[in-house]
């Protein structure tokens, strides 16, 4: 197995962290990516985190709009927009597996919106330094991105909403600001949410 991106998670988590890994992309097709997986692992001021595994094969990728085509084990297949973590899509092998673990983290900030439209990614950005005691290999990013809530427990402190690769994750709030914030909206909310998120992607060659 070659490790594509293997970066150390090594940074100062500004507000608790637990990354939902999750294959970084908004999925285009009706078919949604099952994990084959389910991990939970401890983390250094994030506590108890999620690690979802997906396998896909890699189908196809256009480089200029980072489209990448992917297919499942039942041969399903979907279509994700690849972060910026994975660097040149070049590297890919048509007909390789992939090992996918994602790692939803912590919602750094939220709140209502006022225009845009579900799934528009509004910002990326890659956190090169990581974050402390993560597991070894995952990089991180922070993403900011419009979308529906599906859940709001505000006594749990923990939002419920589909992300980039169309899966439905809940994540924890990372701040004061956050928790305060989250009494003012509610499940069905048009929403615009920043949110930390885990990656590693492994090839198996």
């Amino acid at each position: 197995m070659t490790t594509i991106r293997r970066m150390a998670v090594t940074a100062v988590l500004g507000a608790s962290l637990c990354l939902p890994m999750s294959v970084a992309v908004r999925a285009q097709a009706p078919a949604r990516p099952t994990p084959v997986e389910v991990d939970q692992v401890m983390v250094q001021g994030a506590g108890m985190v999620t690690v979802l595994t997906y396998k896909a094969q890699f189908v196809s990728a256009d480089p200029a709009s980072r489209r990448m085509v992917l297919e499942d084990p039942s041969g399903r297949r979907w279509a994700v927009i690849a972060p910026l973590l994975l660097g040149d899509l070049s590297y890919f092998r048509n007909g390789e597996t992939l090992i996918i673990r994602v790692a939803p983290g912590a919602v750094t900030a939220l709140g209502k919106a006022h225009q845009g439209r579900p799934g528009e990614v509004m910002k990326e950005v890659a956190i090169n330094a990581g974050l402390p005691g993560w597991p070894e290999g995952f990089g991180v990013r922070e993403v900011t991105l419009t979308t529906i809530f599906v859940d709001v427990n505000k006594a749990a402190g923990t939002v419920t909403f589909e992300g980039l690769d169309g899966a439905v994750r809940t994540v924890k709030a990372a701040n004061d600001k956050v928790l305060a914030d989250l009494q003012n909206v509610r499940p069905g909310d048009l929403a615009q949410i920043t949110y930390l998120e885990g990656l590693a992607i492994n090839a198996i060659r």
